[in-house]
């Protein structure tokens, strides 16, 4: 487990988005950056099943990054927070994907992006091959968000969790 350090997680977050955005913009994705550690991106995901979009609001927190990687956690967009059983809706019910599961209240205790790209995983003491273990070197918050992306692709989306 990381050791949490806001001071290097600010800086190589900074550092991080700049390269993403390029010439870009937060707007120009769609994200937003209420502090210096924190990155809100929105989600459309295709819902095939009911001939919809879904909506969703990560958020992902940098205060262990770049030696471990950002803490993920899916948020109600109106109460910017998440809390079991309340926001269960907010996160979504993937199956089967590879690499990545989404658990609204892991071991009765938090909600768990099942990745070895997020912080949660490793608090939870998760085993992982070593192959995926974080590596700064190689891998930035996009690595996350990819990881994410790819347990909300058909046909592993299976819509919103309901209460």
């Amino acid at each position: 487990m990381p050791v949490q350090d806001i001071h290097a997680g600010r800086e190589a977050f900074q550092r991080d988005l700049q390269a993403v955005l390029k010439e870009g913009t937060l707007a120009d994705r769609g994200w937003l950056k209420p502090d210096g550690l924190t990155l809100l991106v929105p989600m459309l995901v295709e819902n095939a099943a009911q001939g919809q979009v879904d909506l969703y609001l990560l958020r992902l927190m940098f205060d262990h990054y770049p030696k471990g990687p950002p803490s993920a956690q899916f948020i109600n967009p109106l109460t910017m927070n998440y809390k079991f059983p309340d926001d269960v809706l907010w996160v979504p019910k993937c199956e089967n994907a590879p690499d990545v599961h989404f658990h609204p209240n892991y071991n009765n205790c938090v909600q768990l992006i099942c990745s070895s790209t997020t912080l949660e995983f490793y608090r939870v003491n998760h085993d992982v091959k070593p192959e995926h273990v974080w590596d700064p070197q190689r891998m930035n918050f996009l690595t996350t968000l990819a990881a994410i992306r790819r347990g909300l692709a058909s046909p592993y989306y299976k819509g919103r969790w309901t209460p």
